[in-house]
């Protein structure tokens, strides 16, 4: 393992782990946000982000099974694009904001399939 892969792992982990923490701290701006979208069972679906982020999040960070947790934060992330960051569905005045937010984050999926890919390299 190189260290620039250490750390961009780390990094990554780290970047779902947090907000993953905060949804418990904080459950009502990121269900206030899920239902302004129009999302369904926003509840289990904000409890089930919040555990899928700190326990995917905490298994990239540590590296156990890097490959099954980057990948499973990939489709947690394209979920969220889609039924968070729906840029084509919203109020004009934040069409801007949530189409950047929509960007940034399939750069985070790409680095999510960037680190499986060479997780499993590493294995095979």
């Amino acid at each position: 393992m190189t260290l620039v892969g250490l750390i961009g792992r780390i990094l990554l982990g780290t970047y779902f782990l947090l907000p993953g923490i905060m949804k418990f701290v904080d459950p009502s701006s990121g269900m206030t946000l899920m239902t302004e979208r129009g999302m369904p069972l926003v509840e289990p679906l904000h409890w089930a982000a919040a555990v899928l982020e700190v326990v995917l999040g905490a298994m990239l960070i540590i590296g156990f099974r890097p490959v099954i947790a980057a990948l499973s934060l990939a489709a947690l992330t394209l979920a969220i694009n889609i039924g968070v960051h729906n840029f084509w569905a919203v109020p004009e005045d934040l069409v801007f904001a949530e189409a950047q937010l929509f960007v940034k984050n399939t750069g985070i999926l790409a680095g999510l399939l960037v680190t499986s890919a060479w997780e499993y390299s590493k294995r095979n």
